[in-house]
């Protein structure tokens, strides 16, 4: 087992409400047992952790882990937010890509994306809570969390398909007796992202301790920010300006605004140069339209366009209600039945990252009577008939992004113990999650279409739509109830031609998973140097998943999003065995030594039968240092997503490195129902320090490997189009659609295994504690380097280290690190935590003075503060400061439309942060 110092503040996160039942049962049972933080806090505990089937054992693979102490010093209530702190996870939190679902949060290891780290909760997998594949962490409650597990290495053999960078495990404290609970509000020092949260658990034993039951239930409800403007840092108007005489190709401007948008209307750049520089004021009156500098396709700096950077979100509004319940009853001494079930619903809300806009030049017949008259003049001075317009549809207000999530998870299984010291174990599991998406303000494209191209009627001399007047008996909707629209001058889109092309695109989906395992573990023999320890056992599971949208959403309709029906299922047959064989033991060669192998045959079906693997050793010359390593062939599966989904359209602001103009073209994906698993080489190998003569002191250092085959390719827009367009990678080329003069119209990124990936580094971790005064002072380092995260497609290879700009890149910073410091007394603890994000890039495929003048994003140091207090026995204060010295986010600006000053996944957006609570336990 690897060995984890304890935290020093105690119990685990409670909360103040529950429902009437546990409320009552809680009152029943409290007790009068002694708090985890009344103990001597100055005692460093030990933690024993596996990762590994058999127990007992120092696994050979890295593991870290969190007890209930350091989860309460964390002050979190969200599980997402315990491992930021950990630089082998990228953190993650979509604050409104409209590719995923809004205010997710997951599980990234080693930077290889979310679907490669598995999640088990008391050993056993979570479903996914969305359609896209997603275990959201938020279902999660936090009150009866004992202990976190993370295993920073290939686990597939072990644990299954998706633990190709690790696994998470999360157990839960099936023993509580008494009642326990938090209290916390958070606010930022800006007055919002303001979060009250609370918690409770209780147990307690039944029928002469045969029986015991458990409940916990937490609270959470962040408030969000959706405007970075109120962030001095974010009310510049800053984005990435393309340089028409370039090169350099781009910069990084304050005072951007868009060249060809505005709220009234403004002429597109296609139109002839007497049409350029008209833009429309109140009852569409025409006026001089002043251009800036470097006036390009999208941007220009300065002038009289607008812009909506500082609308563009910091945090989603996220609330979360989720409670878990276990009853445990001892059959006999050496067998046990339990039978539990967790529920969550959680909703998050957010404002798109744009407005809908016309931002393909909109066409306008001069026959058109909204057409301004200064203009039609102009027009027919010119021998012209289409005017083309440009416009932020202002009136329809943000594209709102909304999302629920119900998630059901039911439980039952025994478990016990044979002669012999054998143990084994079977379970029944059945989750299910309905997924239910809104987007709100979105705009019907082909209404759009239609109720703009007006004509006037020769019968009662009114604007009417050409379609309706050509077509007086159409039955098509669209047509017959078509709503002239009025785009010239802000304001002027209202009343019934608003309602005719506005709507809402949704997405309604339920996931089911049905599961059942079995496991047996012990020891058949020994050899010279001990026990050797055998598990077998295996899984069967079937996941099922089913979506419906609305009908436009069906056809691609919408400005923004349009999720596509789905319909699949996937079951999957997994057996295993896994072994440790003591080879030394105290002898001279040796303080101790043993080898670790584990197989797992699984069969998919879908794709067929695949085979994973581990081999691993532990050596330890001397009590004081130990030398482990792993190799391992590890899977991930595709999901029911990535098998059957249709294609999905969202609209996309993308720079062509060929002439620095800005398309906005559809980023279309798509399913393949005939992808295989990705398959994975992973080798760590490492070095334990305990010193005996430092008392105290624990070093630790770990290199990793990754090289991943097969892999499922998904990339954004603009790195397709960039790794075709500069890196000459010649199969993405073939995803970008283009029309007769070469623009681009569309980027397709139908999913394939079609691309290789490969993940190296190493971690390193120092812990130290001495007494001091009249208590213990305690050190800690945690630091990870990242040699490459790459992906490989046609042999070229991409490398994303340093690529921060934003999550979408998929990039890491090269070092990652924390240095903490800790004094603990009997009653009173304080700590400080330095935290450190290493300098990096806009894109890694960038010439610095060609494609970006400056491909800088600075480097980020961020100093966290706690301090608790112990009042009486039973009742704890604390409080805790995030981002102490409130600083600001590096200039990294997003490719989309309306960008966020800094939309990369290790920075802090937010600012100081302030939480204060009470912790109970009784």
């Amino acid at each position: 087992m690897a060995e984890v110092q304890g935290g020093v503040l105690g119990t685990m996160k409670t909360q103040l409400k529950l429902k009437t039942a546990l409320l009552s049962c809680a009152s029943a049972c409290v007790m009068a047992a002694q708090p985890a933080w009344a103990q001597d806090e100055g005692v460093q505990d030990t933690i024993t952790v596996t990762g590994t089937r058999i127990s007992d054992f120092d696994a050979p693979t890295p593991v870290t882990a969190f007890d209930e102490e350091e989860i309460d010093r964390k002050a979190v209530f969200r599980i997402s937010d315990l491992v930021v702190d950990v630089p082998a996870f990228v953190p993650h939190q979509n604050i409104g890509k409209f590719s995923e679902a809004i205010g997710t949060s997951y599980f990234n290891l080693r930077g290889l994306g979310f679907a490669r780290t598995l999640t088990l909760l008391d050993g056993r997998r979570l479903a996914p809570t969305s359609p896209d594949g997603i275990v959201d962490t938020n279902v999660i409650p936090l009150s009866l969390i004992k202990k976190v597990e993370i295993v920073t290495g290939g686990a597939s053999a072990a644990y299954g398909s998706d633990a190709v960078s690790g696994v998470v495990n999360l157990t839960l404290d099936h023993r509580l007796e008494g009642v326990k609970g938090d209290i916390q509000y958070g606010i930022s020092t800006y007055d919002d992202v303001s979060a009250p949260a609370v918690s409770l658990a209780a147990g307690h034993s039944f029928a002469d301790d045969r029986l015991h039951i458990v409940a916990g239930f937490d609270f959470y409800d962040n408030n969000g920010q959706l405007a970075q403007g109120t962030r001095p840092w974010g009310d510049d108007n800053t984005a990435l300006v393309t340089l028409p005489d370039g090169p350099p190709n781009r910069t990084q401007a304050n005072n951007a605004v868009y060249s060809q948008l505005t709220y009234g209307g403004v002429s597109s750049l296609n139109n002839i140069p007497e049409l350029q520089g008209i833009q429309f004021g109140p009852g569409g009156e025409v006026q001089p339209f002043q251009y800036g500098t470097a006036v390009g396709s999208t941007w220009m700096i300065g002038g009289d366009g607008v812009s909506m950077a500082n609308e563009a979100n910091i945090y989603p509004k996220v609330s979360r209600q989720a409670g878990y319940a276990r009853a445990t009853f001892d059959l006999t001494d050496t067998t046990e039945l339990f039978a539990d079930a967790l529920y969550s619903h959680t909703y998050a809300f957010s404002d798109s990252a744009y407005v809908s806009t016309n931002r393909s030049p909109l066409a306008i017949d001069i026959d058109n009577p909204f057409l301004p008259q200064g203009v039609r003049d102009i027009m027919m001075d010119n021998g012209v008939d289409t005017y083309y317009l440009r416009r932020i549809l202002g009136e329809q207000g943000p594209i709102t992004n909304a999302n629920d999530i119900d998630y059901q998870r039911y439980g039952a299984g025994a478990k016990g113990e044979l002669s012999g010291g054998w143990n084994w174990d079977v379970t029944f599991q059945y989750s299910k999650s309905n997924f239910y998406r809104e987007d709100g303000g979105n705009t019907n494209l082909r209404r759009l279409s239609l109720g703009t191209d007006v004509v006037l009627d020769p019968m009662t001399n009114d604007p009417v739509c050409r379609s309706s007047l050509n077509n007086p008996s159409s039955t098509d909707p669209d047509i017959a109830n078509c709503v002239p629209v009025n785009l010239f001058g802000e304001g002027s889109l209202n009343g019934s031609a608003l309602d005719y092309i506005s709507g809402t695109a949704v997405l309604d989906s339920e996931q089911k998973q049905t599961l059942v395992s079995f496991n047996l573990s012990g020891s058949p023999f020994q050899t010279w140097a001990g026990d050797v320890s055998v598990a077998v056992g295996g899984e069967w599971r079937k996941d099922e998943l089913s979506a419906t949208t609305d009908p436009i959403s069906a056809m691609t309709g919408w400005y923004a999003v349009n999720s596509q029906p789905l319909s699949g299922e996937v079951s999957v047959k997994e057996a295993y065995t896994e072994v440790v064989v003591p080879l030394m033991s105290d002898q001279p060669m040796g303080y101790s030594m043993d080898v670790n192998g584990a197989a797992r045959v699984t069969d998919y079906s879908t794709s067929g039968t695949v085979v994973t693997w581990k081999a691993g050793m532990n050596y330890s010359p001397t009590p004081d240092i130990r030398f482990r390593g792993t190799y391992s062939r590890d899977i991930r599966a595709p999901s029911v997503n990535e098998l059957f989904s249709g294609q999905s359209q969202f609209v996309n602001q993308l720079v062509d490195p060929r002439d620095n103009s800005n398309p906005t073209v559809p980023l279309l994906t798509g399913g393949n129902p005939t992808l295989d698993p990705e398959k994975s080489n992973a080798w760590t190998v490492g070095v334990v320090l305990t010193p005996g003569f430092a008392n105290g002191l624990s070093l630790s250092f770990d290199y990793y490997s990754f090289k991943i085959k097969d892999a499922i390719a998904s990339l954004d827009g603009q790195t397709i189009v960039d790794n075709c367009f500069i890196l000459m990678q010649t199969s993405l080329c073939d995803a970008i659609m283009q029309n007769s003069n070469g623009n681009i119209t569309e980027v397709q990124a139908t999913l394939l295994n079609a691309a290789a990936a490969s993940a190296k580094g190493f971690d390193v971790q120092m812990d130290y504690g001495v007494p001091f005064l009249s208590g213990d002072l305690n050190f800690s380092v945690l630091a990870n380097y990242v040699g490459e995260l790459s992906t490989t497609i046609s042999g070229v290879k991409s490398d994303v280290v340093g690529q921060l700009a934003s999550e979408t890149a998929g990039g890491v910073p090269e070092w990652r690190f924390n240095l903490g410091a800790r004094y603990v007394t009997d009653d009173f603890a304080a700590g400080v935590l330095v935290r450190y994000v290493d300098n990096g890039v806009f894109r890694t495929a960038y010439t610095e003075g060609v494609d970006i003048d400056d491909n800088t994003i600075p480097s980020r140091t961020y100093v966290d503060v706690d301090i608790s207090k112990r009042i009486t026995e039973n009742i704890q204060l604390y409080g805790k400061i995030n981002n102490l010295f409130n600083v600001a986010p590096p200039a990294a600006t997003t490719f989309i439309t309306q960008p966020n000053y800094n939309g990369g996944a290790f920075h802090d957006r937010i600012g100081r942060y302030f939480k204060v609570g009470a912790r109970f336990q009784f």
